[in-house]
């Protein structure tokens, strides 16, 4: 009887070890995808759109969460501060600088297209979403690491500018 309990103990601490080390990969890819979205955001610039006093960063209340569990609301990106925000409506889209889409489910793709172009957000979706054809920035994770894609022509509609260091290093430009 003493084995079997060593046994169940010694079961029940690798699968504790087990979700210790899947959580610890979560927090590492949540805390890469963050550093991603920052150079992303440095490394952009939309020049049509007045200054600000902060960086918005926003994300619809589905991936949120992606963003919140980062160092990257502490961070300041040219001197502004980073600010997140849940965005609720579409409306609240114009106030930010720079718009995460993975999980969420875009319903009217036309109207969110047009105020994303007309107030020159930054748009990054991950690849696995609908809306990454209408991305200015689409990202995918493989093998634990981040690879992006530029798309050039809906940036340049939207009045987005890309460092030639971004360029460099995307993984795929689309025209």
């Amino acid at each position: 009887m003493s084995s079997v309990r060593r046994t169940c103990v010694l079961l029940f601490l690798l699968s504790m070890g087990a979700i210790h080390m899947a959580q610890a990969q979560t927090e590492d890819l949540r805390a890469t995808k963050s550093e991603l979205i920052f150079n992303l955001a440095l490394l952009s610039q939309s020049p049509n759109r007045p200054q600000q006093d902060t960086y918005v960063i926003c994300a619809f209340e589905e991936d949120i969460a992606h963003l919140k569990a980062t160092t990257l609301e502490s961070q300041k990106l040219q001197n502004l501060q980073i600010f997140l925000v849940t965005v609720k409506s579409l409306a609240d889209v114009k106030r930010c600088n720079l718009l995460f889409i993975q999980d969420y489910v875009v319903q009217k793709t036309l109207e969110l297209q047009q105020i994303i172009q007309k107030d020159s957000v930054l748009t990054v979706v991950h690849r696995s979403n609908q809306f990454s054809e209408y991305s200015h920035v689409e990202i995918s994770e493989q093998d634990k690491h981040f690879q992006f894609a530029l798309h050039l022509t809906s940036a340049k509609v939207a009045g987005l500018v890309f460092d030639t260091r971004l360029i460099k290093l995307a993984t795929n430009i689309i025209n």
